[in-house]
């Protein structure tokens, strides 16, 4: 019997408790990093979901399978930076559900983000995911997204010891520097240099 087809749809607030389920079939995956930027656990991701359900530049879909959830991805236009006139449209957050694996839920939420796009009038997608996820980075590299930057993490107070730890270094060379150039010739190397430019002359 075959398979009924993957449908995709704006979710509405009656849907936060099906997405709210998605979201927690998640695991955590990833290294420090990672968890630390996204972390899977969420106390309050029903209320996250409402607002962006209402955010008028943000789009949550759910994807069906025998009138089921069986994944979700939150949409988002953005500026890639402030001093950018473009527009993309972010896919984060795609979930498939454990049991609507290879069913093609992946490629109708891709495929939902586009519309979004096209609605919007935005002519580029993006999509992040973990360094780890290697299957996702494929799946993405299949449909065509080509990678554009390297966005690096560090907590601040890692950063402000490094920084630190940079200026002692710095301050280091200076004194070192400052010393040699204060410390007296010794007698013989002053002589050296008198006999070489007698030999000069």
């Amino acid at each position: 019997m075959p398979r009924s087809p993957v449908l995709t749809r704006t979710a509405s607030l009656a849907d936060v408790p099906s997405l709210a389920a998605l979201w927690r079939e998640l695991r955590q995956v990833g290294g420090r990093a990672e968890r630390a930027v996204n972390p899977v656990a969420v106390p309050d991701i029903e209320q996250r979901l409402v607002a962006t359900i209402e955010d008028p530049q943000c789009r949550v879909v759910l994807a069906t399978a025998d009138s089921e959830p069986a994944g979700m991805a939150v949409l988002r236009i953005s500026c890639p930076d402030p001093l950018s006139c473009s527009r993309v449209v972010q896919l984060m957050h795609v979930i498939v559900a454990d049991g609507s694996r290879r069913r093609g839920v992946g490629h109708a939420l891709v495929a939902a983000a586009a519309d979004f796009a096209d609605e919007r009038q935005v002519e580029h997608l993006t999509a992040g995911m973990y360094p780890s996820l290697r299957d996702a980075s494929r799946f993405y590299a299949r449909l065509g997204f080509a990678p554009v930057l390297v966005q690096r993490v560090a907590p601040v107070a890692v950063v402000r010891r490094r920084l630190g730890a940079d200026a002692h270094v710095r301050a280091d060379d200076v004194v070192r520097r400052r010393t040699r150039l204060r410390r007296p010739v010794p007698p013989q190397r002053r002589a050296a240099r008198v006999s070489q430019g007698a030999d000069g002359q």
